[in-house]
């Protein structure tokens, strides 16, 4: 029997530990399009080569196409998908303290704690040749990795931030109620992620932050775009997918696993994310 994949990797790591950058390509082909509600402290640029992707950040719709870009600040809740099938994009995801030293740093105090901070914050949608140009230099030279392509990688992020301050950051404006319901989203998707292979209710996620299910699935559908039970779906269906690539086990016991206490209705909901049966997808990825 296999081992078990999540026995053998813990959390995605975006890099190396001495070179913390990772260029992730075509972002769009592992869950059929989509790219499921997610937050991480590094910074993030994603961009489309061709196509269009539609991408929500901390509640806010963004469209964008062939050669444009967008920025997701360190801790904002994005997801995305794409509007053309066979849409190519590429995520550039990384630590911002590459770019600075830990020992006394100007730069780092002056600009990049700040941002850090979020005392300030990167526009998500910006349209600029130069810093288009230096996006897209950044994934060709991940790609190839020719020597001395991590100087280079350092050089054009330089050339983007140095032109980012210089002419696009801004001052963040508090807004105490959106800030609260995006960490009370984050407090249930954590929990979510923690006890999918549970039998959750909306009861028992309201509880969790302590408020009523009425406005729990409203907060979903407004920053999600999607309501609790269909995020606890998309979850489950992802680890079965781990499970039925990486394991033995039979399509009941992997339904058990992931929370699913009805074959049926797994099969269902399977079916409805991947566009295929569990038994299918498993003899195709076997």
């Amino acid at each position: 029997m296999r081992q078990r994949k999540a026995d053998l990797i813990e959390d995605i790591d975006h890099g190396t530990p001495d070179f913390h950058l990772f260029v992730h390509e075509d972002i769009f082909v592992y869950k059929n399009g989509k790219i499921d509600p997610h937050w991480h402290n590094e910074f993030e640029i994603l961009y489309i080569k061709k196509g269009i992707g539609r991408f929500y950040i901390d509640s806010y719709e963004y469209r964008i196409k062939e050669r444009e870009y967008i920025f997701v600040n360190g801790g904002a809740i994005h997801s995305g998908e794409e509007l053309v099938r066979r849409t190519i994009g590429y995520a550039i995801v990384f630590d911002l303290g590459i770019l600075y030293s830990e020992e006394p740093d100007y730069c780092k105090y002056e600009y990049f704690m700040p941002l850090i901070n979020k005392k300030i914050y990167i526009p998500n949608l910006i349209n600029d040749d130069k810093i288009r140009r230096d996006v897209e230099d950044i994934i060709d030279v991940f790609i190839e990795k020719p020597y001395g392509y991590e100087l280079f990688i350092k050089s054009l992020l330089f050339d983007i931030f140095g032109r980012l301050f210089r002419y696009y950051v801004q001052p963040i404006k508090t807004d105490g109620r959106l800030g609260y319901k995006l960490e009370r989203i984050k407090d249930v998707l954590n929990y979510i992620n923690k006890n999918y292979n549970k039998d959750l209710t909306l009861e028992e996620l309201s509880k969790e932050v302590d408020m009523s299910k009425f406005y729990l699935c409203r907060l979903f559908k407004d920053s999600l775009k999607m309501s609790p039970v269909e995020y606890i779906n998309k979850v489950r269906v992802e680890k079965a997918v781990e499970l039925l690539r990486n394991t033995d086990l039979s399509i009941s016991e992997i339904a058990l696993e992931c929370g699913f206490n009805n074959i049926s209705y797994f099969i269902k909901v399977f079916k409805r994310y991947m566009q295929i049966t569990p038994l299918k997808f498993r003899k195709q990825n076997y």
